[in-house]
């Protein structure tokens, strides 16, 4: 068979087989002590993890499965415990410690760690900044191997901002990125390339199809209504006021759209107040946050994610596993999930009207749209699976431990 664009690993990865394939399993090559998995904690300072929480969640169960011993690390509140604890029921163990701003945070990891010791110690932030000297009690109590996951690309201008968290890097062993975009950036302010690889995103697949029917039943849809579907943390990074802008421009030529906005957050109601403002109130439906936000996916015709920034974002993997075409933003991370005419399109970000034309041109081309939404499904069955992405990481976490890579202090 022909191989076509679309067919070859991401830019800056290493090509490593599909599951199912000959090749790494998620239960790496190199075994600790009694011939055991090495065992790992995953642990993040944030208050709100979300997708990272989500990606976290993703790899303690796909270890669990491969038999490894499994710990969440994070301090409660509601969000975080809302993400982490349906995963206690799988056979993961959660650890709930101080906030990282408490004296008694760094004792917490290290008694936790007295308790339960790990091989790996895989902290998972934003940026970096936010460690909050996660790693340096993991490398203080002398975990083997010390990894750190960044989630977001650097984008912040005050270079004063830079040292610390270059700092906070200096206890661990190896830097996972999530798309190769993202990676450059760190390159730029110092991080050495050396001390990073990239694992881009994954995600299982649905659990509920319940078709498009059910799921626009659920929302209260027509069944011949065109619809536009996005998902996401109401907050300025995911860019939902461009696509409330393009509303009223694409109900110019689609005069029965709706467009169906799933996920919460502090920008609710300024987003309500904008769409009555543009009078398109009747058109944007807030649905808030749906756990059954995957399963809804069926109702839609089109994906949408009008982000400012991303990493790797998760909602257009799952977009493109549920196949939907994927209009998206030329941002980090988005373009590298979304092929460009092939699997969806790519507009310029925070520019509503490019954002609308996109939206109309696939509404008035079921066809293409079609297409594009099989040729995702194909991409992320190559490239963005949940079993793939705990492979690629567990590799990382064999590289450190077998001595490919050593802390920079």
């Amino acid at each position: 068979m022909t191989t076509t664009s679309h067919d070859h690993a991401l830019p800056g990865t290493a090509t490593r087989p599909a599951a199912g394939t000959t090749g790494l399993r998620v239960g790496p090559g190199r075994r600790a002590s009694g011939g055991r998995p090495p065992s790992v904690h995953l642990y993040t300072p944030s208050a709100d993890p979300s997708g990272m929480g989500a990606h976290m969640r993703c790899l303690a169960e796909e270890y669990v499965r491969a038999g490894r011993r499994v710990t969440l690390m994070y301090w409660p509140n509601a969000h975080a415990e809302r993400m982490f604890a349906p995963a206690e029921t799988m056979g993961v163990r959660l650890a709930r410690i101080p906030h990282p701003r408490d004296p008694g945070f760094a004792a917490g990891i290290l008694e936790d760690l007295r308790r339960h010791p790990s091989d790996v110690f895989h902290v998972h932030v934003g940026t970096g900044r936010e460690n909050f000297d996660g790693a340096r009690a993991a490398a203080a109590a002398g975990v083997p191997a010390v990894v750190q996951t960044l989630h977001l690309p650097w984008l912040i201008r005050d270079h004063r901002k830079r040292a610390p968290a270059l700092a906070a890097l200096e206890p661990v062993d190896r830097v996972i990125t999530v798309s190769h975009r993202q990676r450059l950036t760190y390159e730029r302010i110092g991080v050495a390339p050396e001390r990073m690889v990239t694992v881009p995103n994954g995600v299982q697949p649905r659990a509920v199809a319940p078709g498009r029917a059910a799921a626009r039943r659920e929302l209260g849809l027509r069944p011949d209504q065109p619809v536009v579907m996005t998902v996401g943390r109401l907050t300025v990074m995911k860019g939902h006021r461009y696509l409330v802008a393009a509303a009223p421009l694409v109900l110019g030529h689609v005069p029965d759209l709706v467009v169906v906005v799933v996920g919460a957050g502090h920008l609710r109601q300024a987003l309500t107040d904008q769409a009555e403002q543009l009078g398109v109130a009747h058109a944007v439906q807030f649905v808030g946050h749906r756990t059954d936000a995957r399963a809804l996916l069926d109702a839609a015709d089109l994906f949408v994610l009008p982000s400012r920034h991303e990493g790797m974002p998760l909602a257009a993997l799952e977009a493109m596993d549920a196949g939907l075409p994927v209009v998206g933003t030329r941002v980090i991370g988005t373009s590298e999930a979304v092929e460009d005419g092939i699997t969806g399109l790519l507009v310029p970000a925070a520019r509503p009207t490019p954002l609308a034309e996109a939206l109309t041109q696939l509404l008035g081309d079921p066809v293409r749209g079609h297409a594009m939404a099989a040729a995702g499904r194909r991409r992320y069955e190559r490239l963005f699976t949940a079993t793939r992405m705990a492979t690629a990481t567990a590799a990382v976490y064999d590289d450190v431990l077998a001595g490919a890579t050593g802390r920079r202090r």
